[in-house]
């Protein structure tokens, strides 16, 4: 981040009817009177908030390197299992899901990568699935062999069904911190999308394990979004309410087209429509006393710009980010038993992820929060795991929401 003195930042947003500028870089964010946004947008810096402008709101260049090069932890993730007990009508795994789990040597291969990798570092390990519960005791097994090593923590990305109060009190004493559950909608609406193999429900016993979870975890609580269940979204977030689920951190999340097709994508909702949607949803959960995460303005940097942050499958497979997980055609290199790892191709590197957006999208005031788009959606796109996926507009929307914390 190189300062080039009060000259101001191109990341500044101004937002006039709020009397609002925030920069998108920096994550500040000021309330100003009328006459210092007058001064401000015709470039001139008003002597009473001269310190702040300099510190935040001035001219400083974006780089991705910077900001990875100061992160704390050590992320790497472990899919330990293509297996679920859920037969969910959209999943993006249905075209290879399967009875594959963790192999020995990928075990041993991760534990030995963090322990060689961890540098000082604390280390938050995400165990994916398919359904990672159904390997609890692989679960054990590696935090046992972890927790007197390095720093360790980790989550778990689980559709919550077996997260039972006596599984989560056996994990949290594992190092358990975070976990991410999925909610649809009310019971009539889950039900018919999140369901057991075999077709029952599962709305009813993932109410009874979040009620106990929040209270002892981190929770995120992801729905996933489509033009079927869009309206009644805003039900559960109702329900959720009633039934003393607050102390969850939402997560809105619009359902796009996947690299394997089904049936069920026909029903996704437009790109365009995504940040109209998500300030809509988050003003109504404020008014129902939700908390508007900061992380909606964080910076766009993901797993697929941080090679070391490396995502692992049962077969030792390392994939740019979990979206990717199971497609051959996306498998970046392979975790080998001695913790080291063989990168494959070129192409699917950070170094490629972290650089889309250069002679494009330099002074895109939402680069910061962008980084030049998803690069999955991107490869959805039929642009190019190389290419831009740009949300300008969604941001434009989304940006607005700051508005509460300042």
């Amino acid at each position: 981040m190189r300062d080039k003195g009060n000259k101001l930042s191109k990341f500044n947003i101004f937002l006039y009817d709020y009397n609002i500028i925030f920069n998108t870089l920096t994550g500040y964010a000021m309330k100003l009177t009328d006459e210092q946004m007058r001064k401000l947008k015709e470039g001139i810096i008003p002597d009473e908030i001269k310190d702040v402008i300099e510190e935040g709101f001035s001219d400083q260049e974006f780089d991705a390197d910077e900001f990875i090069a100061k992160k704390k932890y050590l992320e790497p993730t472990l899919v330990l299992t293509y297996d679920c007990n859920f037969d969910c009508v959209y999943c993006f795994q249905k075209a290879f899901r399967n009875k594959s789990r963790v192999k020995d040597e990928v075990v041993r291969g991760f534990v030995n990568y963090i322990v060689k990798n961890s540098n000082g570092r604390k280390v938050r390990v995400t165990y994916f699935g398919g359904e990672p519960l159904l390997e609890m005791k692989r679960i054990e097994e590696i935090s046992k062999e972890l927790q007197g090593k390095v720093d360790y923590s980790f989550s778990i990305v689980t559709n919550g069904s077996l997260l039972t109060p006596y599984i989560l009190d056996k994990l949290k004493s594992l190092g358990l911190s975070h976990v991410q559950i999925t909610l649809d909608g009310t019971k009539k609406v889950h039900d018919k999308r999140r369901y057991f193999v075999g077709g029952k429900g599962s709305f009813d016993i993932i109410i009874k394990n979040l009620k106990y979870a929040q209270d002892h975890v981190d929770v995120v609580l992801r729905i996933n979004v489509d033009i079927n269940n869009i309206e009644d979204v805003f039900r559960l977030l109702y329900v959720l309410k009633e039934e003393g689920i607050t102390k969850v951190r939402l997560d809105p999340h619009l359902v796009h087209e996947n690299v394997f097709r089904n049936e069920y994508w026909d029903f996704v909702l437009s790109k365009e429509k995504e940040g109209e949607f998500l300030v809509k949803f988050w003003e109504y959960a404020r008014e129902l006393g939700f908390e508007i995460p900061q992380e909606v303005f964080r910076l766009g940097i993901c797993v697929a710009h941080v090679d070391e942050d490396i995502v692992v499958d049962p077969f030792g497979n390392i994939y740019p980010c979990w979206a990717f997980t199971g497609n051959p055609l996306y498998v970046k290199g392979k975790l080998k038993e001695d913790g080291s790892v063989e990168w494959l191709r070129k192409e699917l590197m950070a170094s490629v992820a972290k650089s889309v957006w250069k002679g494009k999208c330099d002074d895109c005031p939402y680069l910061p929060m962008c980084v030049g788009g998803c690069r999955f959606y991107a490869v959805l796109d039929g642009k190019g795991f190389d290419k831009v996926d740009c949300k300008k507009e969604n941001y434009e929307r989304i940006v607005r929401l700051i508005k509460y914390f300042v």
